[in-house]
């Protein structure tokens, strides 16, 4: 005959199996990549994309002033070389020159503006690589704890499910069912304590003819109110 203690004693091994089984689903929902690595490394190569854009830019800007000057010069050679003497082509080349200097301005200025940028993107980035570092870090050591967890809980899930079946070898299959049935109803506690004349399980006071029985400990006594198997200590 199977006996309240007996049932009660495989409740504590099934309710450790199930709090250890829920245990290992949110450690495992936690392995991995998570949204703010995510992030920092969306983060890092975001700067990065903005740093080689602006880069490619300043080059430009580079060459174009380069090849302004060059011109200028040109032109201030043949200006001020002594060699043109018709004022008409005098005319001519100051007036380019003059739109060749204002062009050179406009272009040294956007290029300070994007050396300023770049200088900013560069300090945005470093920022951003510092962060994800330390971020990375911190989620490394995490993950080893929860790996060293997750191999922690599945050896204890494993030695319970052997205790299972130590403890259910012999027992009675109507008992065992009625157990089962009892756990799904009532959030995994089939079985419930009695003390001072109370079922710990809904809290109501047992009439004395089920207390008698309980106590009696001959067969299964069920509690009135919540139906949970009766263990009186």
């Amino acid at each position: 005959m199977t006996t309240a203690a007996e049932l009660f004693a495989l409740q504590r091994t099934d309710l450790a199996f199930d709090s250890n089984v829920a245990r290992l689903a949110e450690v495992e929902a936690q392995l991995g990549e998570t949204e703010e690595l995510t992030s920092a490394r969306e983060r890092v190569d975001q700067c990065r994309e903005e740093v080689r854009e602006i880069q490619a830019r300043k080059k430009e800007l580079d060459f174009q002033a380069e090849e302004a000057r060059g011109k200028a010069a040109e032109i201030e050679g043949k200006l001020y070389g002594g060699t043109m003497k018709n004022p008409k082509e005098l005319e001519d080349f100051q007036a380019d020159l003059t739109s060749l200097r204002g062009q050179l301005g406009k272009r040294e200025d956007a290029l300070l503006e994007a050396m300023l940028e770049l200088e900013e993107g560069e300090v945005a980035l470093k920022e951003a690589e510092r962060a994800l570092a330390e971020i990375e870090t911190s989620w490394k050591a995490e993950q080893v704890v929860l790996g060293e967890t997750q191999a922690t809980l599945k050896q204890e899930i494993a030695e319970l499910e052997a205790k299972r079946l130590d403890q259910i070898e012999g027992m009675d299959r109507v008992a065992l069912s009625l157990y089962g049935i009892l756990r799904e109803r009532r959030q995994g506690t089939a079985v419930a304590v009695v003390e001072r004349g109370l079922c710990q399980g809904c809290r109501i006071t047992l009439p004395m003819s089920i207390l008698q029985q309980a106590r009696a400990g001959v067969g299964l006594v069920q509690c009135v109110s919540c139906e949970r198997i009766l263990l009186v200590n």
